[in-house]
């Protein structure tokens, strides 16, 4: 093993010993009785690791390795600079989040927590028992944020409050005693339930309700330190230099290049076209089941189409299921959750079928490529079954995969996926959707958007019914930046098809195209660039 191969291992291990429960997630099942560590021993820990580490990777010089090497070097130095800046800028004070926050990670586990035997029942049961330790060390951050005057956005707040008590009410957490023959175990584990699970979700509830002192203003930059944070988090996830200024502005000049295309399908004004496709109840479902079974279909019909377009195909298989009812009114219209690296479960594509008469039908092809195949299962699956070092096949560049995946709804257009104007008009409103979201999420917080102006913006540009219009709008409030990755890595990989398109020819073919961008799992769009015009000079 060589000075990189070593480190990059190294690297790795520390990340999965950190992150317990991201182990689990992935197949590494070492650290199954353990929940990550959060409080600020942790976090000096975490520094003095990642800070020896890095210190390591710059005694190594780059230049001399070979190009795949090279890549590693770079991409783990940015994960381990961005490390150490997030943690400057203090995001863990006010981390109150109904996306990703403890009352939904939490309960996720028993969608991926071992619980086919006795020992895998046991160390649900040490998880258990240590959720009353997490939950302390979040209030403590959370305190810690309010003596620094950085406090979490009302509208998350409440969100989370009322998640909460919806999980007081009806508790998913009896469903993991379901395959528990030991009755002693069995007793341990309600046990645990009622004494240390329950308890703790009630003294967070209560934190929130009665003594935490929300902020109004919505966007980041109102916060101590935040204009500089929200900074660093568009460089994060965007892997560009791009300015929230010149983002915006971007933004707005997708938006009017996307309605002329609607415009052209609607033959006029494509709101008013929009408005009344949006009051036709042929355009929804009524059924959840129905939803879901529709989502199923249309995926069966990517598949056959698949091989015209790629040369290479995962082996591992994409499901559908609904999102759970105790966060579905908070989550947003889909999401992936990607194979373990031991695949031993598919990928998963969650659709959210709270208020399915909310939910435009037309919108669901794209919704479906984007979130499955050929987006993020086809570049995710593809990606753990390559021979790249571990810690690459599960490395994360926002802008990478997230723009992939919005590339992959156009990409469908090519596919003839889209067989009626409605479906590409469907398309079109969610790439609208997510040129949005560059003028919304910058607006928020860098300009000094309200939530009510956010939400304005979203609803005269975008179809989405009013709760997911919302759920958007709340989700880019506490999460700056990340919505950002998404048109910005999209317009990245269309401009490099472009420009090897125009270099080659006749001899370009789009899935060798597929292949260069996706053979290397996901990359920070400036190694992208370097990786596809290598290609395109060597095929010249």
């Amino acid at each position: 093993m060589n000075d990189l191969a070593e480190l990059g291992h190294d690297y790795w291990e520390w990340a999965l010993c950190a992150n317990p429960t991201r182990a689990t997630y992935l197949g590494d099942h070492r650290y199954d009785d353990r929940l990550p560590e959060i409080d600020a021993a942790a976090r000096e820990r975490d520094t003095r690791e990642i800070k020896t580490l890095l210190a390591r990777l710059k005694a190594i010089d780059a230049a001399s390795l070979p190009e795949t090497d090279r890549v590693s070097w770079d991409i783990l130095r940015l994960q381990m600079e961005w490390f150490l800046e997030q943690l400057d800028h203090k995001f863990y004070q006010w981390e109150v989040d109904q996306m990703m926050g403890p009352q939904v990670w939490f309960p996720e586990l028993l969608n991926y927590h071992p619980l086919d035997d006795e020992t895998g029942q046991r160390n649900l049961l040490a998880r258990w028992r240590a959720f009353p330790r997490i939950i302390e060390q979040h209030l403590g951050n959370l305190r810690e944020g309010i003596a620094e005057k950085r406090v979490a956005p009302r509208v998350a707040v409440e969100r989370v409050a009322g998640q909460i008590d919806a999980m007081l009410a009806a508790p998913p957490f009896p469903a993991g005693l379901q395959k528990v023959k030991n009755a002693a175990l069995k007793a341990d584990l309600t046990k645990a339930i009622d004494e240390a699970i329950l308890p703790a979700y009630r003294s967070l509830a209560e934190f929130l309700k009665r003594g935490y002192p929300a902020r109004d203003a919505v966007g980041v930059s109102a916060i101590p330190g935040g204009r500089e944070a929200y900074e660093y988090c568009v460089r994060m996830h965007t892997t560009t230099s791009f300015t929230a200024k010149e983002l915006h502005q971007i933004g707005h000049e997708e938006l009017s290049s996307i309605h002329k295309e609607m415009r052209a399908i609607a033959k006029g004004d494509e709101k008013a076209f929009l408005a009344a496709q949006m009051k036709d109840p042929r355009n929804f479902h009524t059924r959840k089941e129905d939803l879901l079974r529709s989502f199923e279909d249309i995926l069966a019909e990517v598949e056959a189409r698949l091989p015209q377009f790629f040369d290479r195909l995962p082996t591992l298989r994409c499901v559908v299921k609904p999102i759970e009812e105790y966060r579905e009114k908070d989550a947003p219209a889909a999401y992936y959750y990607s194979p373990p690296e031991d695949r031993s479960r598919p990928g998963i594509f969650y659709a959210n079928t709270y208020k399915p008469q909310t939910r435009p039908r037309f919108n669901e092809i794209a919704l479906a490529v984007h979130e499955a195949i050929p987006g993020h299962h086809l570049q995710i699956a593809l990606a753990i079954e390559t021979d790249l070092p571990v810690w690459r096949r599960h490395t994360h560049f926002t802008a990478f995969v997230e723009g992939w995946a919005l590339y992959s709804e156009r990409l469908a257009d090519e596919m003839e996926l889209y067989e009626t104007d409605l479906d590409r008009f469907g398309m079109l409103t969610c790439q609208a959707w997510r040129a949005c979201r560059l003028v919304v999420d910058t607006g928020i917080h860098a300009l000094g958007w309200s939530r009510e102006q956010a939400i304005g913006f979203f609803r005269d540009n975008v179809a989405l019914g009013a709760p997911e219009t919302a759920n958007e709008v709340d989700r880019y409030i506490i999460w700056p930046g990340q919505a950002l990755a998404y048109k910005v890595g999209q317009r990245e990989i269309q401009a490099l098809r472009r420009e090897a398109q125009a270099t080659l020819g006749a001899r370009f073919q789009p899935s060798d195209f597929h292949d260069v961008v996706l053979r290397n799992g996901a990359l920070p769009l400036s190694t992208l660039r370097g990786v596809v015009r290598e290609w395109v000079a060597g095929r010249k």
